[in-house]
């Protein structure tokens, strides 16, 4: 299939309609059998009105009807390794609380599967000492479901606030497409640009008001499937960096292993959720720095909008030095050396009383800005 051609456009176009429609149709559902959202009770809440966690429905069911109108862009094998996270996902969803013991152990057996039914793991990470063992085919077969099991769980970490995920889904799938096509990865490319658009439909609907969420069904779905796609590539194309493709999953990973080293060196259990994500850490800080004339009904999106465009900068350098070892490498130290700087920065100016008040009052203008602005367009949505 032509990237440019006429059947590729109308594809990617039906994608987003669908999954628009479908996120819609779990709104709807949602509303008029009146479910209950138990959400409100987690720590890491940062809503405030009862809210659908099926967002990822809506993507999954795009994929699988242009899957079958169309046919040919994912293997039956992914779909079959993707029951047993689904399943855990949807209970996960309708608030059946399962312990993270039991979430690992499903992860791994859809990693497992993928494993078995294509016949791919990693044996090459560009990483000279650790690629020895990698070679044991049992020590390459577990880092690769310890891999796949990471990022299931890592796209989940990010979904906190309205349409970050989904819009991270976009950006990273978007990378997929264009490494896979410069190598003549026809199938992934297009599976790339299947999830890109499928999950813009979402994006859509979630931002900025938070209609639906992403949900875990959604996100463990689509965090495999990104996995795959990148185990894949580099499996069948070691010419490719394992760092570069890392650099297109940064933030998502990043997110995941700061939070179990902030647990750890704070003495907490790394199972047990917070609110000092990055993306809670600066929709809390642009409350405290507006002195509250910015509400959590604003404060949540314009995190995304904040740190969005951010997150761009590592899958952009990676898609650009895809086969470059060394950059690639220098991408990941650079984007990890910013994070961690960029997050204890932001706490530290919050614990500090005359920061605090510096920063709020240089940037009272834009508040209010922001603050009158937002008044307008709700006023405009009522009428």
């Amino acid at each position: 299939m032509q990237f440019l051609s006429v059947k590729f456009q109308a594809i990617m176009i039906i994608a987003v309609v669908l999954s628009y429609f479908f996120s819609i149709v779990c709104i709807v559902i949602f509303k008029n059998f009146q479910i209950s959202d138990k959400s409100f009770k987690k720590v890491q809440t940062a809503h405030h009105n009862s809210t659908p966690r099926l967002g990822g429905l809506g993507i999954l069911f795009s994929i699988i009807t242009i899957e079958l109108i169309f046919g040919g862009i994912f293997r039956l094998w992914f779909f079959i390794c993707l029951v047993p996270i689904f399943v855990m996902g949807v209970l996960e969803d309708m608030h059946f609380e399962t312990k993270p013991k039991i979430r690992l152990l499903v992860g791994s057996i859809s990693s497992l599967l993928a494993i078995f039914l294509s016949k791919y793991w990693l044996s090459n990470v560009d990483f000279p000492f650790f690629d020895y063992f990698l070679q044991i085919s049992i020590l390459g077969i577990l880092f690769t479901t310890f891999a796949s099991v990471g990022m299931i769980n890592a796209i989940n970490f990010i979904d906190g606030i309205h349409g970050f995920a989904s819009a991270k889904i976009v950006v990273i799938s978007i990378g997929i497409f264009i490494i896979s096509s410069k190598v003549g990865e026809e199938r992934i490319a297009i599976m790339g640009a299947l999830v890109a658009c499928a999950s813009l439909g979402l994006f859509f609907v979630s931002y900025p008001k938070g209609k639906i969420f992403l949900g875990d069904a959604g996100a463990y779905c689509l965090g495999f499937i990104l996995a795959w796609q990148l185990i894949i590539l580099l499996s069948r194309n070691p010419e490719l960096s394992a760092w570069s493709l890392l650099a297109l999953v940064f933030w998502p990973v990043m997110d995941t292993l700061f939070s179990i080293f902030r647990r750890i060196i704070r003495g907490k259990p790394t199972n047990r959720p917070d609110l000092l994500h990055f993306h809670q850490v600066i929709m809390r800080a642009i409350e405290i720095i507006s002195k509250k004339e910015i509400s959590r009904r604003i404060s949540n999106p314009l995190a995304t909008a904040t740190i969005l465009p951010f997150s761009f900068f590592p899958i952009i350098f990676g898609v650009k030095y895809s086969h470059d070892v060394n950059a690639g490498l220098t991408i990941i130290f650079i984007s990890a050396t910013l994070y961690v700087l960029s997050y204890y920065t932001i706490i530290l100016a919050l614990k500090n009383h005359r920061i605090r008040n510096n920063a709020s009052n240089f940037t009272k203008p834009f508040w209010s800005v922001i603050s009158l602005l937002t008044n307008q367009y709700s006023k405009i949505q009522k009428d």
